[in-house]
């Protein structure tokens, strides 16, 4: 028995396709395929609650306050995402999300986030913020918790600190959304890591016993079908559809306890696709659907709205506030007697790490980096503001996907889908310093930030500088029987923003000397037995990926600014790049 609205012909075909693939919510069966985490709910004693006082204060300029309201609150709020559906639900034959949505709002231009990748836009779903504030990436998400203290909390996190009493649950097919993204120890009831059918069963069966304030759920297998077979075929769009009959089941288990006039309702994707991938800022990546249905939703269109609005917009049916660090807002003709409001903005200028990308100083002029390092030759500068090209005519190229995201100066590049090579570079026994700018959120084993050398093996010939799970950064040389390795241990607050590091290679000396954001300098001698042999390894140097650029350990981080001078830089050289950046003393 349906339990929409209406009984017409697009719910039968909805129930028909339903039925075709599934048993009821009644008669759970799981995908004997898949695996299953079926752990019973648990108690809210059973988790520890986050302090509201853990948010921080500053920002340039607080929320606009939202236009009151007097409609009651939302008791529930369901978001559905559909990983890589992007838009094309309307393609895909969808009765069950037609029928849903008939006197709902939608929007088919919902803006998600840059890159187009699936922690970067779901992250801003969850956390109200773009990826420059949360930072995630896939590696990082799939790696390690997100930070219960973090200032960009989940909606999750701001609904339990502003009702301890509420249930939440996060139903997702791609489970680091629940590692990374949706915080620990909140009381969110986790389920994840099986195929879609096999989730929509433990969904419908928690709620035959549950009635959650906010539940979350993410269908993963759309996106797969677009990997696989191509973006809006018909492989993906049958995908989209058959995801339409679980949507349908949701419902149902919602209408079959009597609460949807007491519910918001919301379906939305993370991000569309370009023939088998995505990533980047097409308009086939970069618009998705958002609809929403509720007791106070307008009908029709929708103005304009990004992916991190979703989270205001479920914050604010729930009646609950949004903390000032957030850039959501909640989007015009979307609830009635509620105008939207302007974008919040915050800067967190508190941090010291805090940067406001700004154009990089132009070739030629006053301000470029040849003013103010004299002592050297600029030898490469890859500034990456849209492009990898090095600006002293060096011959780069391009190995897998590539993400230009606000940088340091300009932009700056995403490396954990990608690698760019710096060809014919071979410093033999010369010396060499390397500058560059990097922002991460911590890695998972040891990726490379720039490399000539085979890093499976530390004894092989050349050299490496490797990003560490350690909280640390590695020099690495060797010879092919014998090896040096230099450890600098990371700044404490590493993780909050940009950090500088220098490398100094001194073949007179025969030191190794580092240092980050034009501090202290750490040495390391190099053994006698290195000392005359040449760092000549791959003719290729790497950034992002070791000499082979197959590493396995992707660099989970943004990278900007990478310049190669030669020569030693003295304390004077560093204090002098200091001043290009103008950065006081």
């Amino acid at each position: 028995m349906r339990f929409f609205g209406k009984r017409n012909f697009l719910s039968a075909v909805c129930f028909f396709m339903t039925a075709l693939l599934l048993v009821s919510c009644a008669g759970t069966v799981a995908d004997p395929n898949a695996v299953s985490v079926t752990p019973s709910a648990p108690s809210l004693s059973e988790e520890s609650t986050a302090s509201s006082e853990s948010l921080m204060e500053e920002t340039t300029s607080s929320a606009p306050e939202q236009e009151e309201s007097t409609v009651e609150p939302y008791k529930h709020v369901v978001v559905i995402g559909v990983d890589g559906a992007g838009g094309y639900f309307r393609q895909a034959q969808t009765p069950c999300i037609d029928e849903i949505f008939e006197n709902g709002a939608t929007t088919y231009q919902m803006l998600t986030s840059n890159p187009t990748i699936s922690a970067q836009c779901w992250g801003s779903m969850l956390h109200g913020v773009t990826p420059a504030f949360h930072g995630l990436t896939n590696a990082i998400v799939a790696a390690k918790a997100y930070p219960a203290d973090s200032k960009f909390p989940s909606f999750f996190r701001i609904i339990r600190e502003q009702n301890p009493d509420a249930l939440l649950a996060s139903f997702c097919h791609w489970n680091p959304i629940n590692v990374g993204i949706v915080e620990d120890g909140i009381g969110v009831y986790k389920v994840g890591d099986m195929g879609d059918a096999a989730l929509t069963e433990q969904i419908c069966s928690y709620l035959q016993k549950n009635t959650p304030d906010a539940m979350f759920v993410q269908f993963d297998e759309a996106d797969g079908a677009g990997h696989s077979y191509g973006y809006n075929t018909a492989a993906q769009l049958d995908t989209i559809s058959r995801i339409d009959g679980y949507i349908g089941r949701i419902y149902d288990a919602y209408a079959k306890k009597g609460i949807l006039e007491e519910t918001l309702f919301i379906v939305t994707a993370d991000h569309g696709g370009n023939g088998t991938g995505h990533g980047g800022w097409t308009d086939t990546e970069k618009y998705v659907m958002f609809a929403a249905a509720g007791k106070t939703v307008v009908h029709g269109a929708i103005g304009e709205m990004e992916v991190r609005d979703v989270a205001a917009v479920v914050v604010h049916a729930l009646g609950y506030t949004a903390p000032d660090t957030w850039t959501a807002k909640v989007p015009d003709n979307l609830f009635e007697g509620v105008q939207g409001m302007e974008r919040p903005v915050f800067e967190d200028t508190e941090s010291p790490r805090y940067h406001r990308p700004v154009n990089s100083p132009a070739k030629g002029s006053e301000g470029y980096v040849t003013n103010f390092v004299k002592n050297h030759t600029l030898q490469t500068y890859l500034t990456f503001d849209g492009t990898s090209a090095d600006a002293c005519g060096g011959t780069t190229s391009e190995k897998g996907k590539l993400y230009y995201v606000d940088g340091y100066f300009g932009k700056g590049v995403v490396l954990d889908d990608g690698c760019i090579a710096l060809h014919d570079y071979a410093p033999g026994t010369d010396s060499f310093t390397a500058s560059l700018w990097f922002k991460t959120e911590g890695v998972a084993s040891d990726p490379v930030l720039f490399s000539n050398k085979d890093w499976n093996n530390g004894y092989n010939k050349g050299f490496v500088l490797s990003l560490r799970n350690t909280d640390d950064i590695r020099f690495n040389m060797g010879d092919g029987s014998s090896r040096m390795d230099a450890n600098a241990v990371l700044p404490s607050d590493y993780r909050t923003g940009w950090v500088h590091i220098l490398l100094v290679v001194d073949r007179e000396k025969q030191e190794i000397r580092m240092c980050y954001d034009f501090g202290d300098v750490i040495t390391a001698k190099i053994p006698a037995g290195l000392q005359a042999d040449s760092l000549d390894a791959y003719t290729k140097l790497y950034i992002g990926q070791d000499g082979t650029g197959a590493y396995a350990a992707a660099l989970a981080a943004t990278v900007d600014e990478f310049m190669l001078f030669d020569g030693a830089f003295t304390a004077e050289d560093i204090q002098a790049l200091r001043a290009y950046y103008g950065i006081d003393q």
